[in-house]
């Protein structure tokens, strides 16, 4: 892999506006923005709370079920979207330049230090490590590692699947991602266990069985 080749790439596409794509057809990328974020937030709140009143189950377990939903959503505007549609030009350029899809693969981690991609990374995943275990009851530092690995392997793994559809990639598929996502996820359970630990202590005896304080008791993470 060439790293100088393909940044060479980016640097003449993004000169030429052809990185800045708008959803204009025939050419152009599908993107999540924030009006787009804020339709499927509105339509996951209305489900959430539509289900909570046809089945009458737990809210709690509803709103954070609603809210890790969110979070994958927001996380895949990051790291899959723009998806580029009909742009046989921009993978013409790529070809031009001799581009194969194993330009865009990465498996030897860090091989020029930590960066500020790594450190985003790391951040991003740490929410989905701290819902994780309000969604799903038992939740070990096993469980929460093999999560976050899953999540950072799927996202890699998109990405490279639509670099093969498309015949170029903006990004790098990189396995430090993974490790940064694997990291930021565990930072997240860290601080879910220490909060469901301090609040099992002192949890009111007469709490509701439905209460926040007996929802949050009944995690598991040990």
């Amino acid at each position: 892999m060439d790293i100088n080749r393909i940044n060479t790439i980016r640097s003449y596409l993004r000169s030429t506006n052809l990185e800045r794509f708008t959803i204009n057809m025939p050419s152009g990328r599908i993107e999540l923005g924030a009006p787009a974020l804020l339709v499927i937030f509105f339509i996951i709140a209305a489900i959430t709370a539509l289900v909570c009143l046809i089945t009458k189950k737990n809210v709690t377990r509803s709103i954070f079920t609603a809210l890790m939903a969110m979070y994958l959503i927001v996380a895949a505007s990051l790291t899959v979207f723009p998806i580029y549609i009909r742009c046989g030009d921009i993978a013409a350029r790529f070809a031009e330049n001799g581009w194969r899809i194993t330009d865009c693969i990465v498996l030897i981690p860090f091989h020029d230090g930590l960066s500020k991609d790594d450190l985003l990374n790391v951040i991003m995943a740490i929410p989905f490590g701290f819902l994780f275990p309000f969604v799903k009851k038992k939740v070990t530092w096993r469980g929460a590692l093999i999560a976050g690995a899953a999540l950072g392997t799927i996202i890699e793994l998109i990405q490279l699947v639509l670099a093969a559809i498309q015949g170029f990639s903006f990004r790098y598929v990189d396995v430090a991602d993974v490790i940064c996502n694997t990291v930021g996820t565990m930072i997240g359970w860290l601080i879910a266990a220490a909060f469901i630990c301090f609040v099992q202590k002192r949890k009111p005896s007469d709490s509701n069985e439905k209460s926040l304080y007996s929802y949050i008791t009944q995690r598991r993470v040990k």
